[in-house]
């Protein structure tokens, strides 16, 4: 009888061992995606393009604010992502028409994937959107970032995924970039605003991670339009529970603010997100995530240059650390996949 007893515990403990390293097996490939080593230098190319991308919408959104009839942010944040999904969505039907038959992109699990890349989008803008009430733009422009630095990489390293030496020295040189670029703007002491954007950082770092998996299984194009189309339909459903509809109405009667939308959605949001979706199915999200970080530096450059915003010695020293960075730790990792 204790014989029996000492076996059925034996087989239970056994069980539940195969249970726990195929749930952290599950997690691991969850959250990681296989390099594909030619296409690496293009990727990482179209990597270093998203950023950039995602820049220009800093100066856009402050032109857009400086109207005549300014957008609410919840309204602005819809319209963006709406634009974007309408400048692609053509393009997507190009796409489909030239492919034949045997040619057909995977759509097997694509809404799933999309929705769930949407919804850390949606959820990330709405918590900077709401912090942005109670601090300035540097500071959470600082907290997001340098929390995303470290957020991404860590959280591959936690469930196991391995983290280069040089991404990790990347993100140090990142935030200490952060901190000289954004000076006085970044420091403060921590309040209700500040846990806004590190929910906010954290659900974009989700975003990155969860797009390296289903960047690798899905075309760039369908995901990305099917992503932003969904976000929209959030971030509009949203804005108009706010009551935004007649500020909306008002101000797109502008062809003013209806040519700076279609520029912040077309170039920030939609040429950002294709190149993210192209970028992440060969290079994995921590080494993204690095050259992701230099958004900073081109959105201060792109201050400098459209509105005539100065910056000191302390801000170039800062976006010049940053810069280098990104640079050596790309370079580290492409020659460390190439050995």
């Amino acid at each position: 009888m204790a014989t029996k007893q000492r076996i059925c515990r034996r087989t239970i403990v056994d069980t539940k061992s195969v249970r726990r390293r195929k749930r952290c097996t599950w997690i691991r490939s969850s959250l990681s995606a296989k390099t594909d080593a030619p296409n690496a230098p293009f990727s990482r190319l179209a990597a270093l393009l998203a950023p950039i991308c995602w820049a220009s919408g800093a100066p856009i959104a402050r032109a857009l604010l400086s109207t005549a009839q300014p957008l609410p942010s919840s309204a602005l944040v819809a319209s963006r992502f709406a634009v974007s999904a309408l400048v692609l969505a053509p393009l997507l039907a190009v796409d489909m028409r030239k492919r034949t038959k045997g040619e057909e992109f995977a759509t097997e699990g694509l809404f799933r994937a999309a929705a769930e890349l949407a919804f850390y989008l949606f959820v990330g803008n709405a918590l900077v959107t709401e912090s942005l009430r109670a601090c300035g733009a540097g500071h959470a422009e600082f907290v997001v970032n340098a929390a995303k630095a470290v957020a991404v990489p860590s959280l591959a390293y936690l469930v196991g995924i391995r983290v280069s030496k040089a991404t990790w020295s990347g993100a140090a040189g990142v935030m200490a970039g952060l901190t000289l670029l954004t000076g006085a703007q970044g420091a403060g002491g921590a309040t209700l605003a500040d846990v806004g954007l590190l929910l906010a950082a954290l659900c974009f770092s989700a975003h990155t991670q969860r797009m390296s998996v289903h960047a690798a299984k899905f075309d760039a194009l369908p995901l990305t339009v099917t992503k932003l189309s969904m976000v929209a339909v959030m971030a509009v459903t949203a804005s108009l529970a706010r009551g935004d509809g007649s500020a909306i109405s008002s101000a797109v009667a502008s062809k003013e603010v209806l040519l700076l939308l279609f520029l912040s959605g077309a170039i920030s949001v939609a040429g950002g997100m294709m190149f993210q979706a192209t970028a992440q199915r060969n290079v994995g999200a921590a080494e993204s995530q690095i050259i992701y970080a230099t958004q900073p530096v081109w959105a201060a450059l792109y201050a400098w240059a459209a509105l005539g915003e100065t910056m000191g010695g302390q801000e170039i020293l800062g976006g010049a650390v940053i810069l280098l960075s990104s640079a050596l730790s790309s370079a580290w990792d492409a020659k460390d996949s190439e050995a």
